[in-house]
């Protein structure tokens, strides 16, 4: 691990705010991100700059608050806004992404990480490891922690509603209504037209099942909403 890595501390104030202030950079082009800038913005209130801090560490803004050159990628649109936000995050996250692979990372493996091989203090991993996880799913990232927790919710729910369906058609019927809607059929709820931009095409089809994974949460969240 290169010396100037272990000098780096990540990101460990709050996500949310950290979030805001690149979501900043992406709407706006600010001659200078300082904390004056965050506070008449309302962000991170009283941890302004920790947000400065976050950015620089992304390498958006540099020791006087100037967006750099790579702060422009964000302003792009589309498949190709979300590489250039994956590209970020590799190159501020380096030893991470050598170690770990997260497809298959745990929440513990991403906060060991921090805390072994960074050398953070106990909370400070635990937050970085935060601001980490919601940072990835931002970029489009597979996350292991996140895909493993579905799996497990919609096999729960799939024996539950075997068991029903031999005790009781009935009440197994009811159960089928209960279940998530990534387990029911397409015929059983609104379907979902989507039409990529021709920059899909150079993705990876870890970075395209990213993308999908990403519309299929807001879709869901917005079926979610208009049925309630």
């Amino acid at each position: 691990m290169a010396t100037e890595e272990l000098r780096r501390t990540p990101p460990y104030g709050p996500a949310k705010g950290m979030l805001e202030g690149l979501r900043l950079l992406q709407r706006s082009s600010p001659s200078i991100v300082d904390q004056e800038l965050l506070r008449a913005h309302g962000i991170a209130r009283g941890n302004e700059y920790k947000v400065v801090g976050a950015l620089r560490y992304l390498g958006l803004v540099d020791e006087e608050g100037r967006p750099t050159e790579r702060a422009r990628l964000l302003k792009a649109r589309g498949a190709v806004q979300l590489l250039n936000l994956q590209q970020i995050v590799r190159d501020a996250y380096p030893t991470l992404f050598r170690k770990l692979d997260l497809r298959t990372a745990t929440r513990d493996d991403i906060y060991n990480h921090f805390l072994a091989d960074l050398g953070l203090a106990p909370e400070m991993a635990a937050k970085a490891t935060r601001f980490f996880l919601e940072l990835a799913r931002a970029a489009g990232f597979q996350v292991g922690v996140e895909r493993h927790g579905v799996d497990e919710h919609l096999a729960d729910a799939r024996r539950a509603a075997a068991s029903d369906s031999a005790a009781s058609p009935r009440r197994a019927r009811s159960t089928a209504a209960a279940l998530p809607p990534s387990s029911l059929r397409a015929s059983e709820g609104p379907t979902l037209n989507l039409v990529l931009p021709a920059e899909a095409l150079s993705l990876s089809e870890e970075e395209l099942a990213g993308f999908f994974r990403r519309v299929i949460r807001a879709w869901r969240a917005a079926a979610t909403a208009a049925a309630s």
